[in-house]
Order: C-alpha cells, then structure tokens, then sequence
C-alpha cells in the first residue's frame, strides 16, 4: 500500500462463501446422560431430561460437558412438555436454552430467575447468577413487578461481569406474547437459529421467526469461540415439571449470510458501554508487539484509532474480526457487518461512499494511519454498536 499523505483505502478482507457445518450434539433421548453435566434440581426421568420437578423453589440446569463452537454460527433444535403445575399462576417459572462461559456447573436462581439469573429480592438472600451467558428464556409466569408482557413469551437476557448482575435479568429482546401456548401439557418443539449477529427463535414448526434480534455473542465465548450449551429452569411460589424431551445442535464454522468472523475474540468485555445492543468498548486500544500492533476499534468512533507511520512504511492487516451495527433495527445484514462490509458500495452519508458499508477503513494523514468503520457520518456515528479488532503488521 503506498505511503503518500492523506492517502485512503478499504481492506478487501475475504471469507470463504461456503458455510461448512458439525454435528455436535444429539439426543434422541435421555435415556443416557453420559454427556451431560446435570446441576442442582436437574435430574434423569425415564427418558426425558427433567430441569426441575413440580416442587416449589427449585433451580436446575443440564451442560453438555464439551464446550461447542458457536461464534460463527449454530443451529439448536429440542422438544419440550411443561407439565403437572400448580401453586401460583398455575405453573410457572419457565425454562431457557442458555449459552455460558461460567463452566459446567453453572446455576442461577429459582422463581422469576429462570435457573440463569439472580433470585428477585422477596427471597430474602441473592442466589448466584451465571456469568458471561446469554439465555432464551421461555417464560410462563408473568411477574409484574418486572413489567413481565404476559405469563406465555420468550425473551433474550443476558449477563455480564459477576459485580454487576442484578435483578431482574436484562432483556435484549422479547415478544409479547406468543400463539403458542408453552403449558398447556403438550409437546412443542423450538428451533434456535444463529446466524451472526442475528439470533432467530421458531416454535412448532413456524416459518417465520417468533422471537429475534441482534446478539453480541463475544461475551460468551472464550478466544477459539467457544462456549458451553445447555438449559436452566426454576421453581418458586407456583411449579411444573420443565422436560426437554430430545436435542441437537449443529455449529457451522463460517456464516456466509454476511461477511463475519467472531473466533478468536480476545477482548474480555469487561469494559463495555451501557445502553448497546452489542458489546462496545469504551475506548480504543493499541497495543504494541514485535510485529507491529494489535487493535481494538469501538464501532461508535469515527476515525477512532490511529498508529505513527513512517513514509516509506506499508502497513498489512491480519486477522481482522467482530460485528459492528449502524443500523440494528434492520437485524441482518443490511445494517451489521463484518471488517470486509457488506460487498457493495454504501453510497450516500457513509463515511467513504464507494467502500461497502461496514468495511474496516483506513486513511493516512500528518504522519498517522487512522482506521474507523465505514459508518453513517456525522452525529449518528456514536450511536453504533459493536467493534472491530485486529492486527497490524509494519513493512
């Protein structure tokens, strides 16, 4: 790349368009539990995986014991029956599929916690939430004193750091309510689809999603993009037996939908913003090493990030990753992206119009490369989610 002063260019950075794909998990049945690790209230019964029992105040979970490649993509099908409620709300609390970094012997709460977050406080004590997790949680009981929308939807929750869990869990999305009835006795069947960054929820076969959203699933996994898998219910003053009755997910290595690679994820997020949707830090970081740099850029700051450069030096950028959002609401590929953008040019109120939108950009200027993502610019510019981070080599 040439040296010449004020200089622009955008890093054509390239991912195989095939999606390959592993089977990971498959349960028939529970018959064998060999491959589980069965927490608290969890237990074998007959040939279901049974998270709690029609008892008051109890929490468990289930962990499939080897953590799964889900960074890049996964998709998570299981059947379910709550059954035998009773006490108040005629059952309750719910169940989730949950995804976590905390280990295999991971458990939240019992009542409104759903077995993955923190007890609410009528409790008398605060039970342990788990960590770094984001959870699907199918919730059948409505707590109003946590604007619950009914006591039969889905929600997405997350947790962060372990000083900062509180109650009740926070909601990146949910629905109101749901045309599926999830205790009524019978069988349903979910279907977990993530394609980065959206996460889409199906119920009983439906064609079109019930429930989905733009995830940051970089708080959950560990630098190879992995994470353990598994389900959580909980108990309190009403009750029911939470069964998962079969289960399978399949992670793929590369998401050809749009132009992401989130292995390999090495920033902690133990410094992001509030208010995002997606993890984003709260300043840039650069970080000398023999090689030249590694580099972290926060997607809210335009031209946020810069290195000296010397006139006769090249600069080469190498394993370049993340998700960065300027437009979240159209949850897809339309408004996220990965470093290499979304393949055609942004055009009009981007930062570098013939570049696609999205793509990690780069100028030089007064003896500095600067680098920002090719966002809306202007003053929507701080309302963008998500990073980048790569490295730098010097030629």
């Amino acid at each position: 790349m040439g040296s010449a002063q004020s200089s622009f260019a955008w890093l054509a950075l390239t991912l195989s368009g095939a999606a390959t794909a592993t089977a990971a998990i498959h349960f028939d049945d529970f018959a064998s539990i060999q491959e589980l690790s069965l927490v608290g209230a969890a237990a074998q019964s007959g040939r279901a995986l049974r998270l709690t029992p029609a008892k008051h105040d109890r929490s468990g979970a289930a962990w499939f014991l080897e953590k799964q490649r889900v960074a890049s993509g996964f998709e998570s099908t299981f059947q379910f029956q709550l059954t035998h409620q009773g006490g108040l709300g005629h059952g309750a609390d719910g169940f989730a599929f949950v995804l976590q970094n905390s280990g295999p012997k991971a458990l939240g709460g019992f009542g409104s916690a759903g077995g993955f977050a923190v007890s609410d406080e009528t409790y008398g004590y605060r039970e342990k939430a788990i960590a770094w997790s984001i959870a699907v949680f199918f919730d059948t009981y409505r707590n109003r004193e946590e604007e619950d929308p009914s006591a039969n939807y889905v929600a997405l929750c997350t947790y962060g750091k372990p000083n900062e869990m509180s109650w009740p869990a926070p909601r990146l999305a949910f629905t109101p309510s749901l045309p599926v009835r999830l205790k009524d006795r019978r069988m349903h069947s979910a279907r977990i689809l993530f394609r980065p960054p959206v996460l889409s929820v199906y119920l009983d076969g439906s064609s079109a999603p019930n429930l989905e959203s733009v995830v940051d699933l970089s708080i959950v996994v560990d630098p190879r993009g992995e994470a353990w898998v598994g389900f959580t219910a909980s108990t309190g003053g009403g009750y029911e037996n939470h069964d998962i009755l079969n289960w399978s997910l399949t992670a793929t290595d590369i998401s050809s939908d749009i132009s992401v690679v989130s292995s390999h994820i090495t920033f902690l997020m133990s410094s992001c913003l509030p208010d995002h949707k997606l993890c984003t830090p709260e300043k840039a970081v650069v970080q000398r090493n023999e090689a030249g740099y590694h580099l972290i850029l926060p997607g809210n700051l335009e031209w946020g990030v810069s290195i000296p450069r010397l006139p006769k030096q090249t600069v080469e950028v190498n394993n370049a990753h993340g998700i960065v959002c300027w437009d979240a609401k159209t949850r897809g590929s339309t408004g996220c992206s990965g470093p290499s953008g979304n393949g055609r040019p942004a055009g009009a109120g981007f930062v570098v119009t013939d570049a696609p939108a999205g793509a990690l950009i780069m100028r030089t200027r007064d003896g500095r490369t600067w680098f920002s993502v090719n966002g809306r610019s202007g003053v929507g510019f701080q309302e963008n989610d998500g990073f980048y981070e790569f490295d730098l080599k010097i030629k």
